[in-house]
């Protein structure tokens, strides 16, 4: 992961030395074993082991707490009475930066050695210092690309179905194709009309392609940009590997299609490569207006998605007269919502009580969210992150949300004359709460929102996710017009639950010997019931009604029980269905 062999200087080993070297070398053994686990689906792609891909992706994320604990407990030893002590650190800090001065990965190596930090500080309630921990203020800009470069470059100066053919048999899959000269024609088909609409620019240059591809469920892609003398498209292909062999499913080149195959509220890709920093730089040139912080959450680098996130928002704060304000819409029963005017992203803390009827307890909360972080979020849930003692001055917010504080938060916030410290929170895209939404949207944006609103149940259902509380307002719109569930406190698995019909009314003394009928577990759903809180009156109710009816019959659930007990994998698109080539309508989870 080095750039060159130079050395750091030269000093006496002693305690700070040796500490600094067990948090890098304990990096390198983390970053080791997680790209051993990414390098497995290539094969498990090809070999049709999809259930194992998500396992071991799962068992990836798990890499980087297990070493942050693992290092801690090596270190801890080694310090002993000086393991909190300010100078120490900063001496760490020092030794340790000379041995990641020359890395490819840098940042990333930075934000190993703040979580070591962290949880060492985080014991006796010592906020973030750059003193003792790194923190970059600097303006994003892009690294220069270093030999060997993340991209390789196909000089082609005539786009033609052949050319096409040639870079899908540049990516060595050990897998036949289908019928690659079918996929490559479609290619071509799609792309030619497209070209000649910029008539004087058609000149091409070159192909650039992503040398590792991203593999996530079923699906493999392929990621470039098709770079012409006046312009640039970049676009992904999207492969699936079923029983007859490889196929391009679609070519994606809309740029909010494409971010949306990188979106929050997907789960990460498996891509393997040594210059993460480098690939990160390359997708910002595809998706300028992604936040890094999705986009290394996107690669499966959480925690550096984390620190981005981090230093982000405090670049914000001393840069922008903005304030801290409760978030717009209907107050939460089990989180107290609150965000900054203009910024992207909202914070959620666990209220200290919880609003009748809510029967949940604050380490099931916690628990829940943890869930929905491992989840196959099929595109509909957020990826929140979690933050402990962040620290602001306390004129950023408004005497409004001090005092919401003071009377919901007193275990997750301390407020001082000076300073507001949060101690725990969850951060993550901010989005229009589903119920304002319609509020203000068109008759045709309203329509669609409905109909999404029902396919984000169902998909989820098929995902095993019953989300519990249905109501408009635990649902958000994104900026592309998706929406997404972000309220995760009574999220079970649909298998869990067991779907029933309303019983028929009884009356007069018959009721009381029929009261069995009436009982009713804590599982036992009613999907009758939804419909009086999901389905408006009018025409947009009867389009509504007309789309989505089966989500109101109990045996349409029960159906999916089955379907996911027989161990039926559930079909999702990362993209439009529309974008899909004629060839293979058939349905394909990717």
């Amino acid at each position: 992961m080095t750039r060159n062999k130079n050395n750091p200087p030269q000093v006496t080993e002693n305690m700070e030395w040796e500490v600094a070297s067990v948090i890098h070398d304990s990096w390198d053994a983390l970053i080791n074993n997680f790209l051993g686990l990414t390098q497995f689906a290539n094969d498990y792609f090809e070999e049709r082991r999809y259930k194992e891909l998500f396992d071991i992706a799962v068992q990836r994320y798990h890499l980087y707490g297990e070493m942050v604990k693992t290092t801690y407990s090596i270190i801890e030893p080694i310090l002993k009475g000086k393991i909190h002590d300010i100078e120490t650190w900063q001496k760490i800090k020092f030794y340790y930066s000379h041995l990641i001065q020359n890395r490819y990965d840098k940042p990333n190596t930075e934000t190993f050695y703040n979580s070591i930090s962290r949880k060492v500080f985080n014991q006796v309630n010592i906020g973030f210092s750059e003193q003792f921990e790194f923190f970059n203020n600097e303006d994003y800009h892009i690294v220069e690309f270093t030999e060997p470069k993340i991209y390789r470059e196909i000089t082609v100066h005539k786009l033609s179905a052949e050319a096409i053919k040639n870079l899908l048999l540049s990516l060595n899959f050990k897998v036949q194709w289908e019928d690659i000269e079918r996929d490559s024609k479609a290619i071509m088909d799609y792309l030619t009309p497209i070209i000649v609409f910029q008539k004087n620019n058609i000149f091409l240059e070159s192909i650039e392609l992503v040398n590792p591809i991203f593999y996530r469920n079923r699906g493999a892609f392929v990621v470039g940009k098709l770079r012409y003398r006046r312009w640039v498209m970049p676009f992904v292909i999207a492969i699936l590997n079923e029983d007859n062999g490889l196929f391009v499913d679609a070519f994606v080149n809309n740029p909010s299609d494409i971010s949306i195959l990188f979106s929050f509220t997907r789960s990460s890709f498996m891509v393997s490569t040594q210059k993460p920093v480098e690939l990160i730089d390359y997708l910002k040139t595809i998706m300028p207006f992604k936040p890094m912080s999705e986009l290394y959450d996107a690669i499966g680098y959480f925690r550096n998605g984390k620190t981005t996130m981090y230093r982000d928002l405090m670049n914000y704060v001393r840069n922008h007269d903005d304030k801290f304000i409760i978030a717009p819409g209907i107050k939460g029963m089990v989180m107290c919502v609150f965000t900054l005017t203009n910024y992207p992203f909202v914070f959620k803390i666990i209220k200290d009580k919880f609003d009748n009827p809510k029967n949940v307890t604050r380490e099931q909360v916690v628990k829940k969210y943890r869930e929905v972080e491992l989840n196959d979020r099929v595109g509909r849930m957020a990826y929140a992150h979690q933050f402990e003692h962040l620290r602001f001055p306390r004129h950023l917010f408004t005497e409004e949300l001090i005092k919401e504080f003071q009377l919901v938060a007193t275990k997750s916030v301390v407020i001082t004359d000076e300073h507001v410290t949060i101690l725990h929170c969850y951060m993550e895209r901010k989005m229009d709460p589903l119920n304002l939404y319609l509020e203000k949207a068109s008759i045709v944006d309203t329509c669609k929102a409905m109909l999404d609103y029902g396919n984000c149940i169902k998909e989820l259902a098929k995902a095993n996710i019953f989300p519990g509380d249905l109501l408009l307002k635990n649902f958000g719109v994104t900026r592309h017009g998706r929406v997404i569930f972000y309220d995760y406190d009574e999220i079970c698995q649909v298998t869990e639950c067991r779907f029933r019909r309303l019983p028929e009314p009884i009356e007069g003394e018959e009721m009381y010997h029929h009261e069995s009928a009436f009982s009713v577990e804590h599982h036992d759903i009613f999907p009758e019931e939804f419909k009086n809180f999901m389905v408006p009156s009018g025409p947009i109710g009867d389009l509504f009604m007309q789309e989505h009816s089966d989500i109101f019959q109990s045996k349409y659930w029960r159906q999916i029980q089955k379907n996911i007990e027989r161990g039926e994998y559930m079909k999702f698109y990362a993209y439009p269905k529309s974008s899909r080539f004629l060839a293979h309508r058939c349905d394909a989870d990717i």
